[in-house]
């Protein structure tokens, strides 16, 4: 039996080798996953990897509801045709037409794509707190055309100059509001 590396020359004996051979064994399972955690990254995870980190930091993968991806949330019955050139839709055989909802009832995981990119900043603000520059660096994953400033009631505003899409501005609402207190972050934007 070889002369175990963390004991001393002078305990060389076969039963204190073993005995640290066994530990070292046992350690080797703990070794390979600390060597999977080291070389996991946010940026690299596979998708569930990246729904534990995201559970890890504090911020699951968030349910937004069907249709999240469309402009256009309003929800009609099949007898009315969506035409994007007069905003709503077209009505084919009822006056007037039926208003189903402007959500559906059920919901889908936000994209995986906008989900890393997010979590990124959320782990951002996490490791060095809720600060300006955190927020500027959420702000700047939507656009570039904004500016961040306080209000009468001390609370930051993000104004963005352009028109950013329901599902921008959800997220955002829903990230500032999950992780900031005091101040609050508002967020405006710019109509079409």
């Amino acid at each position: 039996m070889t002369q175990s590396k963390y004991l001393p020359k002078q305990m060389n004996g076969s039963i204190v080798n073993a005995y640290m051979q066994a530990l070292e064994d046992r350690l080797e399972n703990a070794k390979t996953i600390c060597d999977y955690l080291h070389g996991l990254s946010i940026t690299t995870a596979q998708e569930t990897e990246l729904e534990n980190i995201g559970k890890l930091i504090g911020y699951p993968r968030p349910l937004v509801p069907m249709g999240f991806e469309q402009e256009n949330v309003f929800i009609f019955t099949e007898s009315c045709i969506i035409d994007n050139t007069i905003g709503f839709s077209a009505i084919s055989s009822e006056v007037g037409g039926r208003f189903v909802s402007s959500t559906s009832t059920s919901s889908n995981y936000m994209n995986l794509g906008l989900y890393r990119s997010v979590l990124d900043k959320i782990a951002y603000i996490k490791r060095y707190g809720v600060t300006l520059y955190s927020i500027d660096k959420i702000a700047s994953l939507i656009s570039k055309n904004y500016t961040i400033y306080y209000d009468e009631n001390q609370d930051i505003v993000i104004h963005f100059s352009e028109y950013i899409g329901y599902q921008n501005l959800w997220l955002l609402s829903n990230l500032f509001y999950k992780f900031v207190s005091l101040p609050q972050v508002h967020i405006i934007t710019d109509s079409e």
